[in-house]
């Protein structure tokens, strides 16, 4: 995912399964809209924006981003599912992921966006790790040689998996929290009382 923001998403409202699609874009992140009421979703936090079901929550869990690769190395025998697009939609992906590849924003992106957080470059990519009340977001270039952090009275250990030089999080215990590898932009939309590690000044914005 060249915009990461990987999160998943049990489609179980009140007991009942809905089916989803991309609806549109809100601060430059892509919205869900339902078949069932129409309602449109943030994709991050599983919440309805709007439409009859405002308000509404969907269960979300965390999405360990990887690389095929590094996936077949683990399980050689990995099956995988990949679905069928036109060439119409091949195209358009294409063209709306290569401005992410150079750090900026596709076409019509901006027009959907509020005013940004400028306490870190929007497009900064890091890995943000989320509780219920406390969001947090490290900067990639500050996991290189790893962190020590204590979240909420316990130890949390951050990390870049060098086979996939995917960053992730993960207690002492084992455990890991919800956490988003994702853009910084992204992450200070959807938490905007996000706090960022180290604690102090960050760096300017470029």
């Amino acid at each position: 995912m060249v915009c990461n923001s990987g999160v998943g998403l049990t489609p179980l409202i009140n007991g009942r399964r809905h089916h989803f699609s991309a609806g549109g874009l809100y601060n430059g992140l892509v919205l869900l809209i339902d078949d069932e009421t129409r309602s449109y979703w943030d994709h991050i936090t599983g919440k309805a924006l709007h439409g009859p079901m405002a308000g509404a929550r969907m269960p979300t869990w965390g999405v360990q981003l990887t690389t095929v690769g590094h996936a077949l190395e683990r399980a050689p025998d990995l099956l995988l599912f990949r679905s069928r697009q036109t060439m119409t939609a091949r195209v358009l992906s294409w063209f709306l992921s290569r401005p992410f590849v150079r750090n900026t924003m596709p076409p019509g992106f901006r027009k959907t966006m509020g005013a940004p957080d400028h306490r870190l470059p929007e497009m900064e990519i890091g890995l943000g790790v989320v509780a219920p009340d406390c969001q947090r977001f490290y900067p990639k270039v500050d996991i290189a040689t790893g962190i020590e952090d204590h979240w909420q009275g316990r130890r949390l250990h951050i990390r870049i998996n060098p086979s996939d030089d995917v960053p992730y999080a993960v207690f002492t215990d084992g455990h890991r929290p919800f956490q988003l590898f994702t853009r910084w932009y992204g992450f200070a939309y959807s938490f905007p009382a996000c706090s960022i590690y180290p604690a102090g000044p960050h760096r300017p914005v470029h």
